[in-house]
């Protein structure tokens, strides 16, 4: 067995070890700089390369190709891209593998539930991976971070189940990883202190878990100025803002992605939250029902292995703010995205958790999942069956990811939906749920496996 946080030390490894850093680091550098013509020609070029790649390695932009009758020398503009299909997350539950370009095997393997409760597998290369940690460290020098920034992180990393520690230093990326499931009134004063002896630059997570951390540094009269904190993954509410900031003295360096990797967006230091159009070409498509609303369909330009074209994220934006905007730059200005926000679970002991459902973002074989908390400790995992279910396994994988992420002593059950989860009145489905004290069974239609 890798020791803990093995793998995610090698990954970071091999990110600032990989040639295609300094090419990306020089491309970032220059599409800084350009104006949004220059932009729309370098998405034009990398668009022609991937439509090619797609069509003669892709068994699903193949086949596409040759029912459709559309030559792919014939998509040569951002106009041209309308003729073709719009992929969604039921393409990539159905076969995902029929969209890469690569062999699988030397790709990395990602899955999530995202936003919409339906568990998806996609591959990106190594070299993808590299493009985006390169335009994210180009998002943080904005606000005077260098490459090497030491960060302190908080996701959902499970690496305090194995190491007993619910620090864990990785030398090959500058990074303290921070279990966000560990805190506690006991534990913080030592999170703490390894913290402070880490010395980092920046904050890096999901905004409920630093928030939380804060907030227990707030009631302890603490303060841990730093240069930035990093935010990812979830809307943030006005309360964690203030007290993440309150308590870091720092500024927000927000960015918005999905596990796909098909848009890449973050705010400036003028406050201007920007879509960066060298990392995909991003699409509004407006929703009639909700005027003012748009979805967002976009297609990843550097994962050369996986491509998606005109992908249907589900996610949706606002109208941008009136441009342009006083930092210069010519990517155009984002609407607010409407991402994950997260109820608040409670293990058995009374500790909040943040982002719950990352106990649910790994599963496979399942076409829609969510897990609702019942009661304090008490928490259902609801699935929809897909090809390969196994119920057995599935409901003992649920049970030790929740014991690895939320501790011992957790009560869990699991339920099986035909067709689909049930939704609330907005028609969405969530990842998480809390429903107080609910009865036992939960919402009628399920069935017990």
């Amino acid at each position: 067995m890798a020791p803990p946080g093995g793998l995610q030390d090698l990954m970071h490894r091999v990110r600032r070890a990989h040639p295609a850093g300094v090419l990306a680091r020089r491309d970032l550098a220059r599409m800084e700089r350009a104006t949004p013509a220059g932009l729309r020609r370098y998405q034009e070029r990398r668009l022609r390369l991937l439509v090619r790649l797609a069509a003669a390695r892709s068994p699903f932009y193949r086949r596409w190709f040759a029912q459709s009758g559309v030559a792919p020398s014939s998509i040569r503009t951002l106009d041209d891209m309308q003729v073709l299909p719009i992929v969604t997350r039921d393409d990539l539950l159905a076969a995902p593998r029929d969209l890469a370009t690569y062999p699988v095997r030397v790709m990395w393997e990602s899955h999530s539930s995202g936003t919409s409760g339906k568990a998806i597998t996609v591959y990106r290369t190594p070299g993808s991976s590299v493009y985006e940690q390169a335009a994210l460290q180009r998002q943080w020098s904005w606000f005077g971070l260098g490459r090497d920034a030491r960060r302190f992180v908080m996701r959902g990393s499970d690496f305090a189940a194995d190491a007993g520690s619910p620090v864990l230093h990785l030398p090959g990326d500058h990074q303290l990883l921070v279990s966000s499931y560990r805190l506690s009134p006991d534990t913080v004063p030592g999170i703490v202190d390894a913290i402070r002896e880490f010395g980092p630059d920046a904050a890096e997570g999901y905004p409920s878990s630093i928030a939380l951390l804060a907030s227990y540094l707030r009631d302890m009269g603490e303060k841990l100025p730093l240069k930035a904190i990093i935010t990812s993954s979830e809307v943030m509410t006005p309360r964690q803002v203030e007290v993440m900031q309150s308590v870091f003295d720092a500024p927000i360096v927000d960015h918005y992605g999905q596990t796909e990797r098909v848009v890449l967006a973050g705010n400036c230091e003028e406050g201007g939250f920007h879509e960066f159009s060298d990392y995909g070409i991003v699409e509004r498509h407006p929703i009639v029902e909700r005027p003012g609303r748009y979805e967002l369909v976009a297609t990843s330009l550097h994962n050369l292995g996986f491509p998606l074209l005109r992908y249907r994220t589900g996610d949706e934006v606002g109208e941008a703010a009136p441009g342009p905007c006083p930092c210069g730059r010519a990517f155009p200005l984002l609407g607010t995205v409407d991402g994950r926000v997260e109820d608040s679970f409670h293990t058995a002991d009374g500790r909040e958790l943040p982002l719950p459902s990352i106990v649910v973002d790994d599963l496979t074989n399942v076409a829609e999942v969510q897990v609702a908390q019942l009661a304090p400790g008490r928490f259902e995992l609801r699935a929809v069956p897909a090809d390969g279910f196994d119920a057995e396994r599935l409901r003992a994988y649920f049970a030790r990811t929740v014991e690895r992420h939320f501790g011992p002593g957790q009560e869990v059950t699991m339920r099986t939906f035909d067709g689909r989860i049930p939704r609330p009145s907005s028609g969405k489905l969530r990842p998480s749920v809390v429903e107080g004290r609910a009865a036992p069974d939960g919402p009628a239609g399920g069935t017990a496996p």
